[in-house]
């Protein structure tokens, strides 16, 4: 059930509590943009979070199962987001999304997702090997919840025009909707029907093709641009390619199953940038070493945060021109300034853009947001 606060807000309110510095989001995007391409801005961007207003904090804060279920408090849900980013000083960009979980592209056939109101959401159903051996392009349709979220972005664009700017979907890459659609089956799949692998790979390429052409088309968002996360924006990478099933599979499975899929549509929309949760250094070094991967991230797993071998991984991204976007954690033996600086000598190198929100937490911090800016921009 929705709030009281849910219920009786006004998203007309949002333009007005969605009072920003453009010019500082510009100078924001310029920074990025220029470290994406391999260029030296005037000063290496720096991203943080940052607090509502008083005013703002009025903005609903539907769960999870409410954004999902009403377009309106999926606004409200984003917009709380984009204010906190617009507020922070930094070089983070805000945006905002249709929150609508990493199968929203299966609705297009017709499958559908759990929803939950402390979780993001999962799929229900699966295909089986003879409805995927018929699958071809013509059977993508503009229905359930992806026609939810692309009316999302429409009725987004009504109230805020194009300020913050909408991003896309959570699409995933091939082989992570080529799981998404068959289920675990996938994995034996490999070994006992590899051509029917294939052919749902293909599938799921065309599919992310044209899903990001028609949310890109209502957005605004030209086909080798990128706004993400709520901090990202660049001009050389159209599209982030998600491989968190891709890491679960051998080498060899990777080369042949995952990443051609995920070179051709990376091409298609002028570059992309890499995510994945958890350690796999072959899946490192082969996404490094495509000259059309701009940018990796990971998604440091909690109590596993200190996995990733930071300078090797970071060498690795130095050596390849390709940038880490995201943040790195803390140690606990380092203090908020000691860690900035190690965060600083690579971002100097123009190989990271990363958010340092932990120089403010744990032990011997920077007292504020200004200060952590006012030290990294005077390094």
């Amino acid at each position: 059930m929705q709030t009281d606060a849910c219920a009786i807000f006004d998203v007309g309110e949002l333009p007005e509590l969605y009072r920003v510095d453009q010019e500082r989001i510009e100078l924001a995007k310029a920074r990025q943009a220029a470290v994406f391409r391999g260029e030296k801005p005037d000063r290496w961007p720096v991203l943080l979070g940052g607090d509502r207003t008083e005013e703002q904090k009025r903005i609903p804060s539907p769960n999870l199962q409410e954004a999902f279920n009403d377009i309106e408090l999926m606004i409200c849900q984003q917009m709380r987001a984009a204010c906190g980013t617009a507020n922070s000083g930094s070089d983070a960009v805000p945006s905002v999304r249709g929150n609508y979980g990493v199968a929203v592209l299966l609705a297009t056939l017709g499958l559908e997702q759990q929803t939950f109101p402390d979780k993001m959401p999962w799929p229900k159903d699966h295909l089986t090997k003879e409805q995927i051996a018929d699958l071809t392009p013509d059977a993508i349709k503009i229905q359930g919840t992806f026609e939810r979220g692309l009316n999302f972005m429409r009725r987004h664009m009504e109230i805020m025009k194009e300020s913050p700017a909408i991003y896309c979907m959570d699409t995933q890459g091939p082989f992570d909707l080529a799981h998404l659609i068959m289920g675990d089956e996938i994995y034996y799949a490999l070994y006992d029907a590899p051509d029917l692998v294939h052919h749902l790979l293909e599938f799921c390429l065309a599919l992310n093709i044209r899903a990001h052409e028609m949310m890109k088309e209502i957005s605004g968002e030209a086909m080798n641009e990128c706004y993400h996360s709520c901090q990202l924006y660049s001009d050389c990478m159209g599209i982030r390619i998600c491989e968190d099933t891709t890491v679960l599979i051998s080498p060899d499975a990777m080369q042949e199953f995952a990443l051609p899929y995920t070179q051709r549509l990376a091409q298609h929309f002028g570059g992309a940038w890499v995510h994945y949760c958890g350690r796999n250094d072959h899946l490192t070094r082969a996404a490094c070493a495509m000259p059309e991967i701009r940018a990796i991230n990971f998604g440091h797993i909690p109590g596993h945060q200190h996995d990733h071998p930071f300078e090797e991984d970071m060498q690795c991204c130095a050596e390849t021109g390709t940038v880490l976007f995201g943040n790195w954690p803390r140690f606990d033996d380092e203090s908020g300034k000691n860690y900035l600086r190690r965060m600083y000598k690579w971002a100097s190198k123009g190989v990271l853009v990363t958010n340092v929100g932990a120089a403010l937490h744990g032990g011997d911090p920077l007292p504020s947001r200004e200060a952590v800016l006012d030290f990294w921009y005077g390094m």
